[in-house]
């Protein structure tokens, strides 16, 4: 039997980096974040980072810093970084490497694994992908406003026993994991997913369920994830309908009425369930002044397409008014 995860680093623990680390902390695991300062110095203080989540407020026992140097050895890494930062934090963490086993990217876009594994070497590299929701509240408490699925598998095809142990790490800790034979396609439906509805409530400052909700956009959306599945199928890849995730592969492909209907319908269960503070990190970096993060999503579908052939005037004119609010607030600052 492949023993699990004994020791695991979050490197990037903001809000979802400091979710992960608290539930893998609860499951048994000795745990390091590598976080921002303020933040790090809180939970360090604390001797614990306080989650306030859908299962209630729970502190999880933990280490964090600020100082890469400072991260001891470890077996795993959770990488969990803006994308733009990925080189600059891996490139502080080489003294991991003789330990390390196994890595895993929960990162947007799909770009991230081979990052990843030039790093650390493919062979310790498995595929990732979350659909789970977070906020930072002040340093130190972190509100856990989407209980959504982790996707992990090995990007080859399969599910490994090292998959199956960091799943059931997850697990134990109260998160919910699907092991798949098809981590890739399902990294490439979230991308799909994901372009448009950072983009969409980033411009329009709109938290998810008012996007979604709402005539105009909704069908924006709709429009945009036919793009995207365009973009995925001329790169080969079939997308999925995943459990816990919107169903990309059905919103693409059936009359678009229909799908907006849909997509509606999903607007309409969020507000019924209570889940009306739902903020997409696109539009929280907007808010908080922080560099967008538009390579590894709008940035690569638009390259992507542009490279194969494909037409996605919607997913430019996104790309070039996001990158037109990062320019101008970079030159302001």
């Amino acid at each position: 039997m492949t023993p699990g995860p004994t020791r695991v680093l979050i490197a990037g623990a903001g809000a979802l980096g400091s979710v992960y680390g608290a539930h893998l902390a609860r499951g048994g695991a000795d745990v390091q974040l590598l976080a921002r300062r303020p933040h790090a110095e809180a939970i360090r203080d604390a001797g614990a980072v306080e989650i306030d989540g859908p299962e209630g407020r729970f502190p999880a026992r933990l280490r964090a810093d600020w100082r890469p140097e400072r991260i001891e050895p470890v077996d795993t890494l959770v990488l969990l970084t803006k994308s733009h930062d990925t080189r600059a934090v891996l490139a502080g963490l080489g003294h991991l490497l003789d330990g390390l086993e196994l890595a895993v990217s929960l990162q947007n876009g799909v770009e991230k694994d081979e990052l990843l594994g030039a790093w650390c070497g493919a062979q310790r590299v498995i595929g990732g992908m979350s659909m789970v929701g977070a906020t930072q509240e002040h340093p130190g408490l972190v509100r856990h406003t989407l209980a959504g699925r982790t996707y992990l598998g090995e990007l080859d095809g399969g599910v490994s026993p090292r998959v199956e142990a960091l799943a059931g790490l997850l697990e134990a800790g109260g998160m919910p994991v699907v092991a798949t034979a098809r981590i890739v396609p399902a990294e490439w439906s979230k991308l799909v997913h994901a372009s448009p509805v950072m983009s969409l409530c980033a411009l329009s400052r709109q938290p998810f369920h008012r996007v979604l909700l709402d005539e105009r956009l909704s069908e924006l959306y709709v429009r945009l994830v036919e793009e995207g599945a365009a973009v995925a199928a001329a790169a080969g890849v079939e997308l999925d309908d995943l459990p816990g995730m919107f169903p990309v592969r059905t919103l693409a492909a059936g009359p678009r009425a229909e799908a907006v209907e849909l997509v509606r319908e999903r607007g309409r269960a969020m507000v019924e369930a209570g889940a009306t503070d739902v903020r997409i990190s696109m539009l929280t970096d907007i808010e908080r002044g922080r560099r967008l993060e538009l390579d590894a999503v709008q940035g690569f579908l638009v390259a992507e397409a542009e490279r194969r052939g494909v037409t996605v005037p919607l997913s430019e004119v996104c790309l070039e008014l996001l990158g037109a609010i990062d320019a101008m607030r970079t030159a302001a600052a």
